[in-house]
């Protein structure tokens, strides 16, 4: 069985060596430190699930979250925020984020919320 792969994308979270290696136990892990990447990222490779990190209260990024959504239905997104802004998190749930954590964040937490959305999309396939 192909391993499934996930993208984490953020300044912060794509240097994460801990992070990264607990989810390569299971999946392919691509990282990018630039958000505005995600699009051409997508466009070369067979993304299951995205690990957004914001930094700031940045609603660029949910019209980006609806495009990602739009032409790649089938790519989970969990956001990580690091300043616990609610509207952005409400808009973010309101525009295809599966799940949300905040900085700092425990890494079996994700761990545990990547894996659990992996298992739900091949559910539903």
């Amino acid at each position: 069985m192909a391993k499934n792969c996930v993208l984490l994308s953020g300044s912060t979270i794509a240097h994460d060596e801990k992070l990264k290696e607990e989810l390569e136990k299971f999946a392919v892990v691509l990282t990018s430190d630039d958000n505005s990447l995600i699009e051409s990222i997508l466009d070369g490779n067979t993304v299951d699930l995205i690990i957004l990190e914001i930094s700031n209260a940045n609603f660029q990024e949910i019209g980006m979250i609806k495009i990602i959504k739009t032409k790649f239905p089938e790519t989970e997104i969990i956001l990580v925020d690091g300043n616990g802004d609610q509207e952005l998190i409400a808009r973010a749930f309101a525009s295809g984020v599966k799940d949300a954590f905040r900085r700092p964040y425990y890494i079996s937490l994700i761990v545990e919320g990547v894996k659990a959305l992996l298992r739900f999309s091949q559910f539903e396939s």
